[in-house]
């Protein structure tokens, strides 16, 4: 079964119950909880789940919110986990933790993170529009990449080295209450894990069960059409270790569209994903109740979601 993620209209309620009835209107009783849910929100999702109305299938690291910040505007990058900010490190290694115990509270299958960034100008955004415009490889595009690639090979380590000592803290909680933590491919450059540094997390920490990958279509994919590295690659390179799927469409530079309303061949995933792949559309507003229903029909059409994955 598809999951969908509240991130698709978690902006538009403050009331659960009638978000818990619009995501339940769409066919599927199957959630993923975003990081734009207030405890209030979580709670109701909580005694909706009790009722048997629904199931989670996984978190999205921070969740719920923290007390004091306002869900609109609080991101899961707002503390970094790759932070040399002792201070900020540890809230996001504590707040990290709090989203695995909603996990193992809410009977969900993993938790996805966001790994932090290196700290550079961000200007992935600048390109996409670049591209829209036609100008990809031209002599400003490419000087641009190459700062870009410039920038953050000269100041990973420090960040990296950070990532590592939280994932090593966090890592023995979530084998403690058995829930995977999975690694998020990101949208932007400066973020953390590019494609080899996926590798590289991974191999430091041996092969458990308790980290893995998590594939988010969209943002493979926008790499690939910005010019940074081959959607493909991820899947070929880590698709043993993957836990779940982000399922969005893309047009360009530009993602979390509804499937079947962009560019991406998702015809590629059909090898990689098996049937305890967690599988979660991953669409973002605007977007009506009747063309997620389509596009969750794509879905389920050309991946044959309902009949082949073994």
């Amino acid at each position: 079964m598809l999951s969908i993620s509240t991130s698709w209209n978690s902006s538009l309620h403050t009331d659960a119950a009638e978000m818990i009835r619009q995501l339940c209107a769409l066919g599927t009783n199957t959630i993923e909880l975003g990081f734009s849910l207030t405890e209030s929100i979580v709670r109701a999702i909580s005694e909706a789940r009790q009722q048997g109305l629904l199931r989670v299938s996984s978190i999205h690291n921070f969740c719920p919110v923290p007390n004091g910040f306002d869900r609109f505007s609080f991101t899961p990058d707002y503390f970094s986990l790759s932070s040399p900010n002792e201070e900020e490190r540890a809230q996001a290694v504590s707040l990290t933790k709090r989203s695995l115990e909603t996990a193992k509270n809410m009977n969900a299958s993993a938790l996805v993170i966001h790994a932090g960034r290196v700290a550079m100008a961000q200007r992935t955004k600048e390109l996409a529009e670049m591209l829209d415009q036609g100008l990809k490889n031209s002599p400003a595009y490419t000087a641009i990449m190459r700062d870009m690639i410039d920038e953050r090979k000269r100041k990973k380590d420090l960040f990296l080295s950070a990532v590592k000592r939280s994932i090593e803290e966090l890592l023995k909680y979530a084998q403690e209450i058995k829930i995977p933590l999975c690694l998020e491919n990101r949208y932007y450059y400066r973020e953390i894990p590019l494609l080899d540094e996926i590798g590289d997390l991974l191999d430091t920490f041996g092969d458990t069960e308790y980290l893995g990958y998590w594939h988010d279509v969209g943002h493979a994919q926008v790499s690939e059409n910005l010019g940074f590295s081959r959607h493909i690659d991820f899947l070929a390179r880590y698709g043993t270790r993957m836990v779940g799927v982000h399922l969005h469409d893309v047009i360009g530079g530009h993602d979390h569209k509804v499937p079947g309303k962009g560019n991406f061949n998702f015809s590629i995933l059909k090898p990689y994903l098996k049937k305890n792949t967690i599988k979660v559309v991953e669409v973002h507003q605007p977007a009506s109740i009747e063309e997620m229903k389509t596009g969750i029909d794509f879905l389920n059409g050309i991946l044959s979601i309902n009949e082949n994955i073994s």
